[in-house]
């Protein structure tokens, strides 16, 4: 059984609040995560006639009866669950820690909380595995990891039935969730073809004109969708970091997909080989360094740090660039096994105009330096499997 990061998140939760609630994309781990921690709590998955039966005819019986330490999956299947889920709490706030809710439609599940439940609920996301989460229980070098992506069930198999395997995921997500769901105009294929030229963006600056123009449709549509995939836990907007600094700035917002084994397939690589050889490895090594960054951080702080890229028009550049109270902490990403002085100049120059203290560079190599007073040169590997 792979730890996952959260534990302690989830445990400070239930002492803050009466209702928790866990989110994230379809297959991550979100319930066997949530029954691992709460071994003698009562399991109810909403998309089990047996348990549908049993919640869906009297909703307020069913909370008067069970609503003790009680883990309710799929809750987005029944939304009269959050207006009457209101009512129970305010009856005895003071009881904490008594009811998980378990949900994969991101867009559903998190207006009917925001209308009913603010102030009352906790919220978790738990995403895709991390290095570290697997590092510290499974043999798998980062290689093998980068290539696949974290979801938990697919890692230890083969690659050709991995592939297959992600395949049809994203044909059960446009199928079963976007199409049922939403208002979409595009058929399931032209989903499909739109998140593959959306996977040859990944990591750069976006422009929804420019695809909309290749793909023959308004950018209006594009960005509908791209909005859905965000919140559905596949793709992640990384906004530029704006200061008083006396230059001009990018103003697009870059775009990754989150799982990197969902990136490949989009882009056809299924290969160790081929990842080495594709012309987008820098750019897919970049997201897998940062969505990594981002899950530890919101998995071990007690605050919300923000995330962001800065870019001068002159195209001196931070890759990720992390911001908690005041302090800001600049990444640099490279695929090299080497980095020098020279390689930086430009990183450099962004830390002394934004006044950071300090960079950290993570790269493929396996040494760890300081490269100067105030730019340390981490492996990508001791990095990300937890060892600083």
């Amino acid at each position: 059984m792979i730890k996952r990061l959260l534990s302690t998140k989830l445990a400070a939760f239930l002492k803050l609040f009466p209702v928790v609630a866990v989110v994230g994309p379809r297959q991550a781990g979100k319930t066997t995560f949530v029954k691992n921690e709460l071994r003698q709590w009562r399991y109810f998955d909403l998309e089990k006639p047996s348990d549908y039966n049993k919640l869906r005819p009297d909703v307020e019986y069913f909370f008067q009866e069970y609503g003790k330490h009680c883990i309710v999956d799929e809750v987005q299947e029944i939304p009269a669950i959050f207006s009457y889920l209101r009512s129970f709490i305010d009856s005895n706030r003071r009881k904490k820690g008594q009811i998980v809710l378990l949900g994969s439609v991101n867009p559903l599940l998190l207006k009917e909380i925001s209308e009913s439940l603010t102030g009352r609920i906790g919220l978790i996301e738990l995403s895709t595995l991390t290095y570290s989460e697997i590092h510290n229980n499974v043999k798998m070098n980062l290689e093998d990891f980068w290539l696949k992506g974290g979801y938990p069930e697919p890692l230890k198999w083969t690659l050709n039935n991995h592939v297959i395997w992600v395949e049809q995921y994203i044909k059960s997500l446009v199928e079963r969730d976007i199409l049922r769901y939403h208002q979409v105009t595009l058929s399931a294929q032209k989903q499909i073809q739109l998140m593959t030229m959306v996977a040859h963006v990944h990591g750069k600056h976006w422009n929804a004109s420019e695809i909309a123009s290749a793909f023959g449709i308004s950018y209006h549509t594009v960005n509908s969708y791209v909005d859905i995939l965000e919140k559905y836990f596949l793709v992640r907007r990384l906004y530029p970091y704006f200061t008083n600094v006396g230059k001009r700035l990018v103003k697009h917002p870059k775009l990754y997909y989150r799982d990197t084994g969902i990136l490949h397939y989009l882009l056809g690589i299924n290969s160790k080989e081929e990842l080495r050889t594709s012309p987008h490895r820098g750019f897919s090594f970049e997201g897998l360094i940062i969505e990594n960054i981002i899950k530890g951080m919101h998995a071990s702080k007690k605050s919300s740090p923000e995330f962001y890229f800065y870019r001068t028009a002159q195209g001196d550049e931070i890759d990720l660039l992390v911001k908690e109270s005041n302090d800001l902490t600049a990444y640099e990403i490279k695929t090299s096994t080497t980095v020098t002085k020279s390689d930086l100049s430009g990183f450099q120059r962004c830390i002394e105009q934004l006044g950071v203290s300090g960079g950290i560079v993570i790269y493929s190599g396996r040494d760890n330096y300081s490269l100067s007073h105030n730019i340390e040169v981490k492996s990508a590997n001791d990095f990300l499997a937890g060892k600083f």
